[in-house]
């Protein structure tokens, strides 16, 4: 993600409480007694540790002029637990429903503020396979989550769902925890003047109501909750010329944004398949089906690493292009999206890489070498919270600026401490490698940089992840003893401007 700097908002919330009371039900209510979440530990109530997802087939039918999201989820699943009948599992979702089944028999279920408690008609042994299919009906613009957050945006011309940490409990239930990945198939129906994006191919759109189109998507790649949105609007369509059969590129504009930042996106935006390619010579070849990016000014003040195709808010072409923010966002297909947080406090390992990618593009570039831009940074930290711990930011925010500026620094610092580039990338490449399609900790980095270089980096990743207050050196100085001496800051002069600096932060400090 990447945030405007004056929109230090949040989407993160606070800790729902477990459901008790029923909203909605069927035939009496489903028990709360097994709706511990997943584990994680700054959101103990979200996910369930009681499945695992393979496949979310999704439904639906949008009507502009109500508002009014229609459908059915299918979630097909594998069962982590014995789940006798009368268990009660627990979906994340906020919509009013009008029925649940499981193994095609009905289902009691109790919808509560943030979860969908629902008991387990039918005996399940630990790994059987198990569909659970969710029909509903609701507005989802007027439903808010237990800490008040409204995620689905929608104005006159149609509706938005792109946000993190969660953003799928406004149009379908799930277990949404980045370690839980799925693929998805995503259908909609909505007016035939009216344009459908989501994540991965678009592989048909049909018209058998007449007046009404459905558009089909399907990611074949595990894909996190989060990482899934839905667009449904008026929008130019552009940029397939620029792709391949093996991996096809899409972009759209929202026909309603003014024209210069129109054409400022474009100018970036349409550069997404080149700068995927460079992103995969320096790191590991790409590890999805499809590439694009959609612009909406809806987004709010952010742009997200929805995978295969990110989305962006307006504000970041206002001043010109901005290759930063597609750079940024199309590395979190590698660095968030390929490997995904374990936990929500693991979110340097998706907004350091994320931001340093930024700096290498520059250097590339020539408009700043990462080095300049680290220690530029650095000299001119006025606006880093030094105090912020990058290992365990909280709850609050689980993605302050911290974590892409000194985030940044941190990597910066890394790879001064290795000063051999070759060991450097090898260690990006294999970390890449390693953890694909799966989640890490922040440890494990730093177990692998152990591996890799040879060295203890225990010491330099304390001084820059999780000590609080300014390093005392800059981080082209960094080694691998901490206790070596530095001069004093005053003695270093601050560096001159490198040229890509307002694209990274003048504008711009966070990213998602």
């Amino acid at each position: 993600m990447r945030r405007f700097h004056l929109l230090r908002t949040t989407s993160a919330r606070a800790v729902p409480l477990l459901v008790v009371a029923a909203l909605a039900s069927n035939v009496g209510t489903a028990s709360a007694a097994n709706l511990t979440g997943i584990g994680d530990p700054n959101f103990p109530n979200i996910g369930s540790a009681a499945y695992d997802v393979s496949n979310y087939s999704i439904d639906l039918k949008f009507d502009p002029s109500s508002g009014r999201l229609s459908g059915t989820t299918t979630i097909t699943a594998k069962a982590k637990q014995d789940l006798k009948a009368g268990t009660s599992i627990g979906f994340d979702f906020l919509l009013q429903t009008q029925s649940v089944l499981i193994q095609n028999k009905p289902a009691k279920y109790t919808l509560g503020k943030d979860k969908l408690a629902v008991t387990v008609p039918v005996n399940l042994a630990p790994g059987a396979e198990f569909t659970t299919v969710v029909a509903y009906n609701d507005i989802p613009s007027r439903v808010q989550n237990a800490a008040g957050a409204r995620n689905w945006i929608e104005n006159a011309g149609g509706a938005l769902i792109s946000n993190e940490p969660f953003s799928a409990e406004w149009w379908y239930p799930s277990n949404d925890h980045p370690t839980d990945k799925a693929t998805y198939a995503i259908s909609v129906l909505a007016p035939e003047d009216r344009d459908v994006l989501s994540t991965g191919v678009e592989t048909s759109v049909t018209q058998t109501i007449p007046g009404w189109k459905r558009h089909n998507w399907l990611s074949k790649a595990p894909q996190m909750t989060y990482a899934t949105f839905l667009a449904i609007g008026k929008y130019e369509r552009s940029g397939q010329d620029a792709g391949t059969p093996a991996r096809p590129n899409l972009n759209a504009y929202a026909t309603d944004l003014d024209p210069t930042i129109r054409a400022n996106a474009k100018s970036s935006i349409e550069r997404t398949p080149e700068i995927v390619d460079w992103l995969a010579s320096t790191l590991i070849p790409y590890p999805y089906e499809a590439t694009g990016g959609v612009v909406d000014a809806r987004m709010g003040g952010f742009a997200l690493e929805t995978q295969t195709r990110p989305t962006y808010t307006d504000g970041f072409f206002r001043r010109g292009k901005n290759d930063s923010v597609v750079v940024h966002e199309n590395a979190h297909q590698w660095f968030g999206d390929s490997i995904s947080v374990a936990t929500w406090k693991d979110g340097w390992l998706n907004e350091g890489f994320a931001s340093y990618m930024e700096y290498l593009w520059s250097e590339k570039n020539d408009t700043g070498s990462a080095a300049e831009i680290a220690d530029y940074a650095y000299a001119t930290s006025t606006r880093i919270n030094w105090n912020v711990v990058l290992t365990d930011p909280g709850p609050a925010d689980v993605l302050p600026a911290e974590l892409y500026t000194r985030g940044a620094l941190a990597i910066q610092a890394l790879r001064s401490a290795i000063n051999n580039d070759d060991v450097f990338f090898r260690l990006i490449r294999e970390w890449l490698t390693k953890y694909q399609y799966g989640n890490a900790k922040v440890s494990d980095f730093i177990d692998m940089a152990n591996a890799v270089t040879g060295r203890s980096t225990n010491a330099l990743f304390k001084t820059w992840l999780t000590d609080k207050g300014k390093p005392a050196y800059k981080p082209t100085d960094a080694t691998f003893d901490a206790s070596a001496k530095r001069a004093p800051r005053s003695a270093t002069p601050t560096p001159a401007k490198p040229k890509v600096w307002d694209d990274l932060y003048a504008v711009v400090t966070q990213k998602q």
